[in-house]
């Protein structure tokens, strides 16, 4: 069992918070096991939203120890573990550089994983710095050349120390898809406001929050990911720690994000009101939309299972071993009798099994080998060129998304 503790309040208004979603029991999704550690790879904890009316954050129900999630086997996800990933960080510091010269900034970034995000900035500074809670993660950097601390942003005093003590402040804080990742957000936001310049610019990605509801793609859902934001929640976060959103952007990355830019500036965009007003239409902060989600992700699970089985498909078998596959496998109950294999490009991962459903993982190149299969598109949000990159390996086999699908 996986250690964790149940909280009913807010992590950012201390109001009482509504069980909305509950998806049973899971592993940690972004953990992977090797095939002699059966024991570790069975571990679960309750998977379990609740709703913040208030401020309108979704959180999880059972928070669970940071240094667990990134440290009890070696952290898999690379953000460079794609060529759309890699794509997405280029055209991010552009984005970053178009409204902000970048060239002898001081930088940090926050997440900062296997370093890629400050290997392109170097082109225009010097002065970086990452910080990553992986211990395997921070190694890979360090090692490539990218100076990076290992610490729990947020959650870390002396890793402030150090911070304010060698670095000051940062004109520019990056922190990409690991806000939503902290088990104390106020903390994090209100460390990052201390770490910034007078004119320093905060910018940050999360999955949005109105896109995991409108998809009814629930496989985002994972303990990894502590909070769910919207723009309303965003906000509050922020206003509550000195800072505001100037602006923000709906990004395609992870199957839609919200790209946030941020400063003691207490000016807003277009953009941001027009889309505020849009996230209201849908009644993100209302209980019965989450009864009806639930609903129809359980419907569309069902479906799914009973055309899986009256199909006559040989040789099912999944593509990308994501964190978000491994919340699709569990709550689907699939296991290796009723998926052979996972195809997964990253070093990482291959060689390994997946938490709970203990599915091997294997090279893109397995795919040769078949003379027939079908495979089940885990890693969604990368559909179009992980199917390119497979047909050409072999043309012989078909696919299924996640909704049923078959092309």
């Amino acid at each position: 069992m996986i250690k964790y503790q149940s909280i009913a309040k807010s992590l950012i208004s201390n109001t009482e918070t509504i069980r909305i979603i509950d998806l049973g029991e899971h592993g940690f999704a972004d953990s992977f096991f090797t095939k002699h550690s059966i024991s570790e790879a069975s571990q679960t904890a309750p998977l379990i939203c609740r709703l913040d009316d208030y401020s309108g954050l979704v959180q999880v129900e059972n928070l669970t120890s940071a240094e667990d999630r990134y440290n009890y086997v070696d952290y898999a996800y690379t953000s460079s573990n794609s060529q759309v990933s890699k794509d997405h960080w280029f055209e991010l510091i552009n984005s970053v550089n178009d409204r902000k010269a970048l060239r002898s900034l001081k930088i940090l970034e926050i997440g900062s994983n296997d370093g890629f995000l400050l290997e392109i900035a170097k082109s225009y500074t010097k002065k970086l710095v990452g910080i990553d809670a992986s211990d395997y993660m921070t190694n890979l950097a360090n090692n490539s050349g990218i100076n990076t601390i290992k610490g729990v942003f947020g959650d870390s005093p002396d890793l402030m120390e150090v911070l304010k003590t060698q670095y000051y402040n940062f004109d520019l804080i990056f922190a990409n898809n690991v806000v939503n990742h902290s088990n104390n957000p106020i903390k994090f936001i209100s460390d990052v406001a201390n770490l910034l310049s007078r004119d320093g610019i905060f910018v940050f990605e999360v999955p949005y929050w109105l896109e995991t509801i409108k998809s009814y793609r629930f496989d985002q859902i994972y303990h990894e990911h502590v909070t769910y934001f919207t723009i309303e929640s965003a906000e509050f976060l922020l206003n509550l720690c000195g800072l505001y959103m100037n602006d923000v952007q709906v990004v395609k990355y992870h199957g839609g994000s919200l790209r946030i830019y941020a400063s003691r500036n207490q000016s807003s965009s277009r953009e941001k009101i027009d889309l505020l007003k849009i996230e209201k239409t849908f009644k993100l902060k209302e209980k019965f939309t989450y009864v009806n989600y639930s609903i129809k992700i359980a419907k569309i699970k069902d479906d799914f299972l009973n055309k899986l089985d009256k199909s006559n498909f040989k040789c099912v078998f999944g593509i990308g071993a994501a964190a978000k596959a491994n919340t699709f496998l569990t709550y689907y109950g699939f296991n290796e009798k009723k998926m052979k294999f996972i195809l997964d490009s990253s070093p990482f991962k291959q060689g390994k099994i997946t938490p709970v459903t203990k599915i091997p993982i294997v090279p893109d190149d397995f795919i040769k080998t078949l003379k027939e299969g079908t495979g089940i598109v885990l890693a969604w949000n990368l559909n179009m060129s992980l199917k390119k990159k497979l047909i050409n390996l072999n043309d012989r086999i078909e696919f299924i998304d996640t909704f049923g699908e078959v092309d």
